[in-house]
């Protein structure tokens, strides 16, 4: 292992350490309590270590019940657009998590400890990316002024896991009614759902402030009101079917008019409504996704360009359809005429590149999208299309070494160590691998996974031969032991709080 990965795994020790110590004195002293409804004081609330703890069980329960979009590129886009945001909101430095949930409807919602996730559904039907600013900067708000901690009762004698599960299937329960159904039918399910759904006051402040977001992120703050409007439209022709965002998010016409009268005050010129390039290749990726049949989208995209042929979204859609339904050439031909427009846009490059390798051309491949790695080296769907692309061409020196600097960009990201831990095993790495693959697992809040991988690296080790390695056994098994001390740390506090 190199030294800069070893440097990396210090400052991750060093910090997580600290933080973990402290919050094991506040479980071993038993005082994780969730919060008192109607408590205004911050000692009322969750402290934020516990937050964290709920958080990653949520989100342990949520992806049991719920399927979340694994593509690169789609998160990565969520990501940094809920960044954006995050950034200008009145709690810049908080720790979020922005993920889509695979599903058609038009929904969002607030977990704890800055879990924000939306259903592909919005995306596929936001106009602008400012309406998708809107939503997103409306989750932020009720995290930043705390609405759900300050909603959930103290429940007495519930371990922290237990409430954890009953919000995700809360959460669940609405993207999809069959599931987790036994669980939120119980009195625990049903008394935490009432406690959860926010007030008509929370609702509106998350308005309020969210516009705010918006507005000093660059954006319409009129966004908001406009979908809302849009929404209520939509529930008028649904019938009985009620957009499963009102479900969560009643509108009311005085909340709307409020919205509308924020957003007229706060509306500058330089603030207009952007429907960006980003976000349409986006919207065609999700909207293909939701076709579920390459030949079906296809003919879609087919109609659509002989139709508004000078639409570039809808020429991207139908070079990527053409790819999916297994004919590259006519797709490379559409994708690099797209390319002669917008040169080096990552989306579209990594589309090419993909192209080019189903023709067989991995070195033209390679060519595509090195150049773009390069201008966007922290941009990770581009660093993990060109570091499959080395792992094919068995370059694995060079595709280590791209992941390890990407990681000093993003030193939180899983699909990088994810990605690490491949290749390090495709190179024969095992140590490296289940290294990486550690602190993959342990981003995901999966603690005991952790702990289980540093056994295989450690046996790994133990077992190794080769003058290389033994050169950087020191190294190897003092990372080990430092991540073990941070992981059994984590699941001390795991274990406290499932039991008080």
């Amino acid at each position: 292992m190199n030294r800069q990965l070893l440097s990396s795994f210090k400052n991750i020790f060093t910090a997580l350490l600290l933080t973990y110590i402290t919050s094991t004195q506040l479980v071993i002293a038993g005082n994780i309590r969730l919060p008192s409804l109607g408590g205004d004081s911050y000692s009322t609330i969750i402290s934020p270590e516990d937050e964290i703890l709920l958080g990653e069980a949520f989100m342990r329960s949520l992806r049991d019940q719920l399927t979340l979009i694994e593509d690169s590129t789609l998160n990565h886009y969520v990501k940094n657009l809920g960044q954006k945001l995050v950034g200008q909101s009145d709690d810049p430095t908080r720790d979020f998590e922005f993920f889509i949930v695979d599903d058609p409807t038009i929904n969002a919602f607030a977990g704890p400890a800055g879990k924000i996730g939306i259903h592909s559904g919005l995306i596929d039907k936001a106009e602008s990316e400012g309406e998708l600013a809107a939503v997103l900067a409306h989750e932020i708000s009720h995290i930043t002024q705390r609405h759900l901690m300050r909603r959930v009762e103290n429940q007495q004698g519930l371990p922290l896991s237990t409430i954890a599960t009953v919000l995700a299937t809360v959460v669940a329960a609405s993207a999809s009614p069959e599931a987790g159904q036994a669980i939120a039918a119980t009195a625990t399910g049903l008394s935490i759902q009432k406690q959860i759904n926010f007030t008509r006051s929370n609702e509106q402040e998350a308005d309020r402030i969210g516009m705010q977001i918006l507005n000093d992120a660059g954006y319409s703050p009129k966004s908001m009101p406009s979908f809302f409007r849009k929404l209520q439209q939509a529930n008028r022709n649904s019938g009985d079917s009620v957009p499963e965002y009102l479900r969560t998010h009643p509108l009311t016409i005085s909340r709307i008019a409020d919205a509308e009268s924020r957003a007229s005050q706060l509306t500058t010129p330089t603030n207009q409504e952007d429907k960006g390039v980003e976000f349409q290749l986006v919207k065609q990726l999700i909207k293909i996704h939701h076709f579920n049949n390459p030949d079906i989208a296809l003919r879609y995209y087919h109609k659509l360009n002989k139709n508004r042929g000078d639409k570039y979204e809808y020429r991207y859609g139908y070079g990527v359809t053409l790819l999916e339904s297994g004919d590259p050439q006519q797709a490379l031909i559409q994708l690099q005429q797209l390319l002669k427009d917008t040169p080096d846009n990552p989306m579209l490059t990594i589309s090419v590149a993909k192209t080019k390798l189903a023709i067989g051309d991995i070195d033209g491949a390679l060519q595509s999208i090195k150049k773009t790695v390069r201008l966007y080296p922290a941009h990770i769907p581009l660093i993990l299309a060109y570091t499959e692309l080395l792992n094919r061409q068995k370059n694995y020196t060079e595709a280590v070494r791209l992941l390890e600097d990407g990681i000093k960009y993003h030193s939180n990201s899983p699909e990088l160590q994810h990605q690490l831990a491949v290749i390090h095993a495709r190179a024969n790495h095992p140590v490296e691998s289940h290294l990486a693959e550690a602190e993959y697992q342990f981003m995901r809040g999966e603690t005991k996974n952790s702990l289980s991988q540093l056994d295989y690296a450690d046996r790994a080790l133990r077992e190794s031969r080769g003058s290389e390695l033994r050169s950087n056994k020191f190294i190897l098994s003092s990372t080990i032991d430092a991540l073990r001390v941070i992981y059994e740390e984590k699941e001390k506090l795991e274990d406290a709080a499932t039991q008080n």
